[in-house]
């Protein structure tokens, strides 16, 4: 009898093990940096996003605010100047190399804390607003997650919890093919999937997205997102190849983008 060939890994195994390597992924902010410099580089919005979603997230003086999920603090790097010195400001990451990468740009404007948002170390009612910024489609148990973001807030405190759109980075996506789980993040916690996600633990659920884009000019900058990716498996040459094709014949590469932020409130 022929031995049974090994099955062929689906989706949604690849997908699970990515979710598995999430601490590794972000041992350091280097995968996450080679995904901001496309967007920072190539976008078509008229404002920086980090900028766009300060306006709409920003609190009053005073504000006690948490970050869960900060990175290396890009957000705050960006509004650097508009921090108010009233605001009592905590980041929190599931990773030590993440909150040092932080900890050099915000310096003493903050409080820091590795910690994982399943289980904040936070009393109940600590912060008057959390923010989330493209970070819940990561975490495995989001209900869990979410329960914890209520307790630390006070009555009629806002989670901002930041995300992209059905259909973001598609004709990227499209580019790499089956050799990428790219989609899973919006299944997860999109601006669409995350709705519903919120409305079991918080009321008034509002949205807000960002008019975006990309014009990508560069074939390197392009691969180097995709090999970023902790779901890409493929052979990043065969990528890099279809892009300098799809460069040669039309000069620009255009991206579709849909990022925005969701806001609820804790009744």
């Amino acid at each position: 009898m022929d031995a049974k060939a090994p099955a062929k890994p689906d989706g949604s195994g690849r997908v699970a093990a990515a979710r598995r390597a999430v601490s590794d992924q972000y041992a350091t902010d280097a995968n996450l940096r080679a995904r901001i410099n496309l967007h920072q580089r190539f976008s078509t919005a008229k404002e920086d996003w980090h900028r766009w979603l300060f306006d709409r997230v920003a609190p009053s003086a005073g504000a006690r605010i948490l970050e869960v999920g900060c990175g290396p603090a890009e957000f705050w790097k960006r509004n650097l100047e508009r921090i108010d010195p009233t605001w009592q400001l905590t980041l929190t990451d599931l990773s030590p190399g993440m909150i040092e990468a932080a900890r050099e740009v915000i310096q003493e404007r903050a409080d820091y804390a590795v910690a994982d948002v399943q289980k904040l170390p936070f009393a109940d009612e600590s912060f008057d607003v959390v923010l989330a910024s493209h970070m819940l489609y990561h975490v495995s148990d989001r209900p869990k997650a979410l329960a914890e973001i209520r307790r630390v807030l006070v009555s009629g405190g806002i989670l901002h919890a930041a995300a992209n759109g059905r259909g973001h980075m598609r004709q990227l996506d499209e580019l790499v093919g089956e050799d990428w789980e790219f989609a899973w993040h919006g299944k997860a916690f999109g601006l669409e999937s995350g709705i519903p996600l919120l409305e079991a633990s918080f009321v008034d659920v509002t949205e807000e997205r960002q008019e975006s884009g990309l014009a990508v000019t560069e074939v390197e900058p392009l691969v180097a997102y995709v090999a970023s990716s902790s779901t890409f498996t493929g052979d990043i040459e065969r990528i890099r190849r279809r892009a300098e094709e799809g460069f040669e014949r039309e000069g620009v590469f255009r991206i579709d983008a849909h990022p925005g932020v969701l806001h609820a409130r804790k009744a």
